[in-house]
């Protein structure tokens, strides 16, 4: 019994003996409902008929006896259910339900996990590498506690002729970036975080949706030396988020050593070689 390998492969060991609570692969939270039965057959026949929700959208069935290991593998394949993995990997992305659900939401943050979990998962890296959508700067999904997280931005467009001068997205700006100047609002682009609040809040749609992209965090953790992630770029295309996934995975794997965390990489390294790394990134084929 390689238990090094069973882990890898979604596979860990329990307290008790020969027994493994197996992670299941779950992108931004999503399971259909057939997906649903399967888990529930397979915990039902191998299990002790429950499961345990992770913290990070995730699905675990534990009491999972070694012998029946290639089984319930092959069940959970067959219903259309990959496992998790362990170690020195791109792990299971996390998401909220942003635009496709959320009236917040500047961002389809479940397409987007989907997207990066078909690209991304199980990549190899010297350590764990956790990743996180949030549709919006609400940031419900913890972009902030992930190596790499995105939240959904907007850049707010201004059509004078249909303002009122009610000064609604004045008094409602997070930011206090927009200034009434002559009964009109007028944008500070220097303070503003692109979170779209003024979009939303306008009751005559003098404030409009303009590019949409994403604002990217980096070096965020939890555990035993938490962190929250710093903003690595304000504001990324939504085309080049693969680029800056990349560009980071990259720079994990040229920089950082067995086991470390992202954050302490950049840390060690520097964010300004982090950052001109990212650059590069978005710049190229722009």
């Amino acid at each position: 019994m390689d238990i090094a390998e069973l882990k890898k492969g979604g596979f860990l060991k329990q307290l008790q003996k020969d027994y493994f609570a197996v992670r299941l692969r779950v992108a931004g939270g999503n399971l259909t409902l057939e997906q649903l039965e399967t888990v529930h057959q397979v915990a039902k026949k191998y299990g002790k008929g429950y499961i345990h929700l992770t913290t990070r959208q995730g699905i675990e069935i534990p009491f999972i006896h070694f012998d029946h290991i290639d089984a319930v593998r092959g069940e959970l394949f067959a219903g259309g259910i990959g496992l998790g993995v362990c170690g020195g990997t791109v792990r299971g992305v996390m998401a909220c339900q942003g635009s496709y659900l959320c009236p917040h939401g500047h961002l389809d943050a479940k397409e987007l996990s989907r997207q990066i979990d078909e690209q991304f998962f199980a990549a190899q890296v010297p350590g764990k590498f956790k990743i996180s959508v949030a549709g919006c700067n609400r940031s419900c999904a913890k972009p902030q506690e992930n190596d790499l997280g995105f939240g959904g931005v907007i850049k707010p467009v201004f059509r004078e002729n249909d303002c009122i001068g009610c000064g609604l997205c004045a008094d409602i700006c997070p930011a206090a970036a927009i200034l009434l100047q002559d009964g009109y609002p007028l944008l500070d682009r220097e303070k503003c975080i692109n979170c779209g609040e003024c979009v939303t809040a306008c009751p005559t749609a003098a404030w409009r949706q303009g590019e949409a992209g994403v604002r990217v965090w980096a070096g965020g953790r939890i555990g035993r030396d938490p962190k929250l992630g710093e903003v690595a770029v304000a504001f990324l295309p939504l085309a080049k988020i693969p680029a800056a996934i990349e560009a980071s995975l990259g720079f994990f794997r040229e920089h950082g050593r067995s086991k470390e965390r992202f954050g302490k990489v950049i840390e060690r390294i520097g964010w300004r070689k982090y950052r001109e790394v990212m650059e590069r990134a978005v710049r190229q084929d722009a």
